[in-house]
């Protein structure tokens, strides 16, 4: 509070002897003393580092860019069938250890990395998670 307060008066005492001679007029700040005098109405301009010229347009392309294609080979989850209608992402290539990232259903892209250990394959979605699926059974994913 007192920082505030002498910060105010270092302001008003170092306002309180100069006038404006440009013709900008800062309303609020004291500076505006000169148009009262001579009945005018003060121009009313306050400088933020804007041109006063209006920017160029950019050119607007016509359709946004398409992401880059997969460097690798994109398979499908295709045949999951209950009661596990889904096939599971994993942090590690097991049933047994790691956790499961998510169930991806039936339609689900994923980009094959090339990393396999068995039946388990290093595989990318299409939100950028990685992790293992199994491949044990031929209908679990389609490429």
């Amino acid at each position: 509070m007192k920082c505030i307060l002498a910060l105010s008066i270092a302001l008003l005492t170092a306002g309180a002897g100069t006038a404006q001679t440009t013709q900008e007029c800062y309303p609020g700040l004291g500076t505006c003393d000169e148009a009262g005098d001579t009945g005018e109405q003060p121009q009313m301009k306050i400088d933020i580092g804007t041109p006063d010229d209006p920017a160029e347009p950019q050119e607007e392309s016509s359709a946004p860019e398409a992401p880059a294609p997969p460097a690798n080979r994109v398979c499908h989850v295709h045949d999951v069938r209950p009661p596990d209608d889904w096939l599971a992402i994993r942090t590690e290539p097991s049933t047994r250890t790691g956790t499961r990232l998510a169930k991806l259903p039936s339609g689900t892209a994923l980009e094959m990395l090339g990393s396999q250990q068995g039946n388990w394959h290093l595989v990318r979605l299409t939100n950028g998670t990685i992790g293992w699926v199994s491949w044990a059974t031929n209908r679990w994913i389609a490429c």
